[in-house]
């Protein structure tokens, strides 16, 4: 079902100088351009179809000679061997090869694959011809190495990002936070379970270790803040009433806040819901109600977040949270966190804003 011929595209092999030429191991080659497969667009599939053309030729080394190593086997017989792929899926692997210049065509006038005999050997041939993928050893082997360090670069980030979760799930734990539990720090470890299974993520995952390192001085700062504000409470001769606490999450708003119209603007997910946006704040009050039911949150939750936050705060807090949205298991819970957050004194709406990626100018 394959030739070693005497034809060099319509002339004798001998025009090209045997002696000159470096014969390559197929096998090497074929496992090469499976570690290299996402560069040259082939999928794992594709690459068995070529192995399996190159069952079909005799030798162990494949010489980068046009004509020299045609395959001529039929679709049924290439489908036979492959355990029965059907042949439009044959097809459509063939031409992925094609495509990626792995293998050419060498096309009879009718266009059927056949070999034509003299005497004991074989005149002609058509068929697909593999004398590329030899002529292409050199770029597949350097793109099989640049896969090789790149998985590793990839391995040794993920590994790092494991450690760093590590890192702040215990110092979380140090400061009576349960890691899996509702926290600020919530999305970030919710991001990184799924960063995790993902591949050929490398800057993703670069990016999220530097994150990390900011959690990690975050949360030594917050605590920081925590031992000090217990030592004004030793020392106060007051409780703090009800007003006070919203005095406080009132005060933790950015002084330079700017209206509801132009903060409505940053919030990308609120602007998909109400392309309009919100010119007051009675405004923004209203469409937060609508949003909270569809994003899984008792209305009842949204209420207490309102008395205790302020009506114009909590509708900001719901806008962040439909703005990670996707990255929260548990967004009712969340707000249920930042409202705890309001009621001790402790909510920061620009960090809040920040997390999500709203800028305020």
């Amino acid at each position: 079902m394959t030739v070693q011929s005497t034809r060099f595209l319509g002339r004798p092999v001998a025009a090209a100088p045997d002696g000159d030429v470096v014969s390559h191991d197929k096998w090497a080659l074929v496992a090469d351009l499976t570690t290299a497969a996402d560069d040259f667009g082939l999928s794992h599939r594709t690459i068995t179809v070529l192995r399996t053309m190159l069952t079909f030729v005799p030798d162990r080394h494949l010489p980068p000679l046009p004509g020299r190593s045609i395959v001529f086997a039929s679709n049924a017989t290439l489908g036979e061997r492959l355990g029965g792929m059907p042949e439009s899926t044959l097809r459509r692997h063939l031409a992925a090869l094609v495509e990626a210049h792995i293998i050419t065509r060498v096309d009879s006038p009718n266009r059927k694959r056949y070999a034509k005999r003299l005497g004991q050997g074989i005149a002609c041939a058509y068929g697909f011809d593999l004398a590329p993928l030899a002529i292409m050893a050199r770029d597949i082997s350097a793109r099989a190495r640049a896969c090789e360090r790149r998985a590793e670069e990839h391995a040794a980030l993920r590994s790092a990002v494991l450690v760093a979760r590590q890192a702040l799930c215990e110092q979380l734990a140090s400061e009576g936070i349960d890691p899996d539990g509702v926290h600020e720090l919530s999305p970030l470890l919710a991001r990184t379970r799924l960063m995790l299974r993902r591949k050929n993520n490398t800057e993703a995952l670069r990016a999220l270790l530097i994150e990390f390192e900011a959690a990690v001085l975050s949360a030594s700062d917050t605590e920081n803040e925590r031992h000090q504000h217990r030592e004004i409470n030793k020392n106060s001769d007051r409780a703090p009433v009800q007003s006070d606490v919203q005095n406080s999450a009132q005060r933790s708003v950015p002084s330079d806040t700017p209206s509801c119209e132009s903060l409505t603007d940053s919030f990308t997910e609120y602007h998909r819901m109400f392309p309009q946006g919100a010119s007051e704040w009675s405004e923004l009050e209203k469409q937060a109600r609508q949003l909270v039911p569809m994003m899984g949150i008792d209305l009842q939750v949204y209420e207490e977040a309102s008395r205790i936050m302020a009506p114009c705060i909590a509708p900001i807090a719901v806008l962040c949270l439909l703005e990670r949205f996707d990255t929260l298991k548990n967004p009712g819970g969340f707000l249920r966190h930042l409202t705890q957050r309001a009621r001790a004194g402790e909510l920061d709406m620009a960090r809040l804003l920040a997390s999500s990626g709203i800028i305020v100018s």
